[in-house]
């Protein structure tokens, strides 16, 4: 009988103690909804308008859902037909650190627009500049040249003076990732709790921005890496740092100091 008692007691702890842990999971942790979907026709669809379709992009929380192409000669970027990003490099599948541009035409203020459904291209990027919207939107699905559909996460955002050269070249040695990731973690505008290592597969978004004059060349540039084998899609703890202060500054001094 007192084996018994203690054995219902040793299994009551053990439920309290699961019971807890899931308590203190859920309330700590937020787990995305954002899937991977089939994007094979759409693939297939966009190739009609005569440009080398190399894969498919969404962006988590914005409107962000558009064919890859690869440029060259013949490509007109201002091609109106279609929405697209671009990239500068040959990607073959093989790349560990492709990078894609895309227009951004419309939200350019110092105080950019969120969740506007009309705008185009990589309007809605510029919604990673608040801290508010990449609490909650931090995953990016990413299809590649071969058709191999991925889950990547943000570890980095930045708005810098950047020529985007990075995406003339997607494979890099393990000495160059190493100091990508250091840089990008450096110049972002978040500290993001995501770890990163030189073996991981990488995915660099552009866009041009004037959000500091029209006369300017700055970029805003979204780092992302491959979900690891077995890794949940948990939203990651951000808070600003350093390198947004001169952002809410700017956002500060409000829209009037440029006219889109």
């Amino acid at each position: 009988m007192k084996n018994r008692v203690l054995l219902l007691l040793g299994i009551l702890i053990i439920i309290v103690a699961i019971v807890l842990v899931f308590m203190y999971y859920k309330s700590n942790y937020k787990i995305s909804d954002f899937t991977i979907i089939n994007e094979s026709d759409k693939i297939e669809d966009a190739k009609k308008y005569g440009d080398n379709v190399v894969g498919w992009l969404r962006v988590e929380g914005t409107n962000i859902d558009l064919p890859l192409i690869m440029i060259d000669d013949d490509t007109d970027v201002l091609n109106g037909k279609y929405q697209f990003a671009w990239t500068n490099s040959i990607p073959d599948g093989t790349g560990n650190r492709p990078a894609y541009i895309s227009h951004n035409v419309r939200n350019v203020s110092s105080n950019p627009i969120v969740g506007d459904d009309t705008m185009n291209y990589f309007e809605q990027l510029m919604s990673f500049i608040y801290p508010d919207f990449i609490k909650d939107n931090q995953f990016i699905e990413f299809t590649d040249s071969k058709g191999d559909t991925n889950i990547y996460r943000v570890y980095a955002v930045a708005l810098l003076n950047d020529d985007q050269n990075a995406s003339f070249m997607d494979t890099y040695t393990s000495e160059e990732q190493s100091r990508y990731i250091k840089q990008s973690k450096r110049e972002s505008m978040y500290d993001i709790d995501v770890d990163v290592k030189e073996d991981d597969l990488m995915l660099t978004l552009f866009t041009c921005t004037r959000f500091y004059g029209a006369s300017n060349s700055y970029s805003f540039r979204v780092d992302a890496r491959k979900l690891r084998e077995g890794e949940d899609k948990i939203y990651a703890k951000v808070k600003t740092n350093e390198n947004y202060e001169k952002i809410k500054e700017r956002m500060e001094e409000g829209e009037s100091n440029e006219k889109a």
